[in-house]
């Protein structure tokens, strides 16, 4: 069943993305591209077990569907199931129609999800507003509005970090066995990333994040941290992850204490060029929509504004995550002082 649901899913994705060339805006602005590696990274997950496609309509497979992933690493923190959303994808451009094929799937989400055992479920999906407002109304909640950029990449005019001597600084690849510096940057800005942070306790994002860079490390992700010469204590990270020619800049992390010295644009500078020393043809960035001086220093670097997303969120709260339930209020994320 799950090869026959796969090559469905291969079929399905690969006229949606026929269809997405000619939308006109607004839908345009809120349907990412789908390349056909990503529908072929679909196609596998779901052969593979790894991935459950929810239909619109099962008996008419290309009116929408949706994916969801379980997340082991969220699932070894919060020591229940997590599940992460992909999608929706549809083809339908009447927005009323659009919203109750959304309002479909959540509820078809939130019924699997439960049936697994899931205290959380997660979804990022572009802004469209049909869309959004199927998922709400099937109690997700927002969680954050980000902004996502690509472009080629390109060496010209990349800033060279300053090698020398007195700069009290030094540029080098983070190992795996020496990863407990990780703890030492201090928390983490998910930025763009903040589907659990109004929801979940304010230690889940820090166990989080350093599992995210420790994994990626481990499997050999380009990363730079940046460390003080005299006290050996790191005040930056920068990781991306590689796919064929594409890089996706993972995380970009300054310590608190040492934001607005140009560090953030250094490290960019720098994970760049070791992207492009490793074939690296185009960079995808995502920032919360509200980070000004993230998006300036994308821009600069000659990315491009992309779908926006949101990131929604729905918590099954009649269960106890270790004692983090129930949910505070939400209340907006404060921006960079």
């Amino acid at each position: 069943m799950t090869q026959a649901a796969a090559r469905i899913l291969a079929a399905t994705l690969t006229l949606l993305s026929r269809e997405q060339r000619r939308l006109p805006p607004p839908f345009s602005l809120w349907t990412e591209a789908l390349e056909p590696a990503d529908i072929m990274a679909a196609a596998r997950a779901v052969a593979d077990d790894q991935a459950e496609a929810l239909w619109v309509d099962d008996a008419h497979p290309a009116r929408g569907l949706l994916l969801m992933r379980p997340q082991p690493l969220e699932a070894a923190i919060l020591g229940t199931p997590s599940l992460r959303l992909q999608g929706p994808y549809l083809v339908e451009p009447d927005p009323a129609e659009r919203a109750r094929c959304s309002s479909i799937l959540a509820a078809k989400a939130v019924e699997s999800a439960e049936a697994q055992g899931a205290a959380f479920l997660s979804l990022k999906t572009a802004q469209d507003p049909a869309v959004l407002r199927g998922f709400l109304e099937k109690g997700f909640r927002l969680a954050e509005l980000t902004a996502r950029l690509a472009g080629p990449l390109k060496a010209a005019g990349l800033p060279e970090f300053p090698f020398q001597r007195g700069f009290g600084l030094s540029l080098e690849r983070p190992e795996l066995d020496d990863s407990a510096w990780l703890d030492e940057l201090g928390p983490l800005f998910y930025d763009g990333h903040l589907l659990h942070g109004p929801f979940l306790s304010p230690s889940f994002q820090p166990k989080l994040w350093r599992a995210v860079a420790a994994r990626e490390i481990a499997a050999g992700a380009p990363a730079l941290r940046l460390t003080e010469d005299r006290s050996g204590r790191p005040v930056g990270l920068a990781l991306v992850t590689l796919r064929e020619s594409a890089a996706e800049l993972t995380v970009l992390h300054v310590a608190e204490g040492r934001r607005g010295e140009g560090l953030g644009r250094l490290l960019l500078a720098e994970i760049v060029r070791a992207a492009l020393s490793l074939g690296a043809k185009t960079l995808q960035a995502e920032t919360a929509a509200w980070n000004l001086p993230a998006l300036a220093l994308y821009l600069g670097l000659g990315l491009k504004p992309t779908a926006p997303a949101a990131a929604l969120h729905y918590a099954f709260e009649q269960r106890r995550l270790n004692g983090v339930w129930p949910a505070p209020p939400w209340r907006p994320p404060r921006g960079p002082s």
